[in-house]
């Protein structure tokens, strides 16, 4: 272990950006030395708890005072953001899903690999240790030929119009988590898939409040995915296994204490981000991940 921590710019202060920094307000590993936030009121807020602000990103590069980045802003800003940074040369961890389209992954992909930096995608269930024992327990045959997987996405209640406006949609906003995590699971690869969008929110563009997935594995398993923001336990997630010699259900996060759990992953994710950056093995989900998802 580096006895130096890495330092980290966090890009975004709004609804993620916030979790993120309580999250690796813990670590001992990673520390966060600057925030990128054009809101005013929020820059003040943070500037209050000893955190060193900027409202632009001219201002933020020139500073430069930093080992990497984690982007947390708007998903409709992930491209412009990561081809900054890559220009600039700055490692990045940017928050799933990378883009609202399978272009724009593939685009900051490609800007990340010209630029030959570290970048990794905060799909932060790789790190929460319940799910790394499951899909040991996968991969060694406990279960048997995995035959159904099931995903359920829950959340307490829905988000603001305003994050709505710039988060894609339910299907990008919540369904990604649950994608990347199947083929992280199974080792296989999303072969065909339909979706059916159920009770419409109260916005303008009528993104759903539930919805359901129903997919084919490469390996023929049947993948089915609940997403929903409308749930009385809170925010919730969880997964069952159906395999020819056993079954599993996995409630990884289940409401208020959920909380610890997520929080601890993303500080991990960062840590192993910071490995990375130093020369480790890239432990999180990369490019490929990102783009995977989007094609289908």
């Amino acid at each position: 272990m580096n006895a130096t921590p890495f330092r980290i710019a966090v890009i975004g202060a709004g609804r993620m950006g916030r979790v993120h920094l309580a999250a690796l307000a813990r670590s001992e590993q990673v520390e966060v030395v600057a925030v990128l936030e054009p809101v005013e009121a929020i820059r003040s807020d943070l500037g209050q708890q000893g955190l060193r602000t900027f409202a632009t990103l001219a201002a933020l590069l020139d500073d430069r005072d930093f080992d990497g980045v984690l982007i947390a802003a708007p998903t409709d800003r992930h491209l412009e953001l990561v081809e900054a940074f890559a220009d600039a040369g700055v490692p990045i961890l940017c928050e799933k899903p990378v883009g609202m389209s399978a272009a724009d992954a593939i685009a900051a992909a490609a800007a990340a690999e010209r630029a030959g930096i570290v970048f990794q995608v905060g799909y932060w269930r790789r790190f929460v240790p319940a799910l790394r024992a499951l899909r040991e327990r996968i991969a060694a045959g406990e279960l048997g030929d995995i035959v159904q997987i099931t995903c359920l996405q829950w959340d307490a209640a829905p988000p603001s119009a305003q994050f709505r406006a710039h988060s894609g949609g339910i299907a990008v906003d919540m369904g990604v988590h649950e994608l990347d995590q199947t083929r992280w699971l199974t080792g296989q690869e999303v072969a065909s898939v339909t979706a059916v969008p159920g009770r419409a929110g109260d916005v303008a563009d009528a993104d759903p409040d539930v919805a359901a997935i129903a997919a084919r594995l490469t390996g023929g398993t049947v993948l089915i995915v609940s997403l929903g923001r409308i749930f009385p336990e809170g925010d919730c997630c969880w997964v069952e296994v159906f395999g020819t010699k056993g079954y599993e259900r996995l409630p990884f996060v289940w409401g208020v204490p959920g909380d610890e759990v997520f929080h601890a992953a993303l500080a991990v994710q960062a840590e192993a981000f910071a490995a990375a950056v130093r020369g480790a093995e890239l432990a999180g989900a990369g490019a490929p991940d990102a783009v995977s998802w989007l094609a289908e």
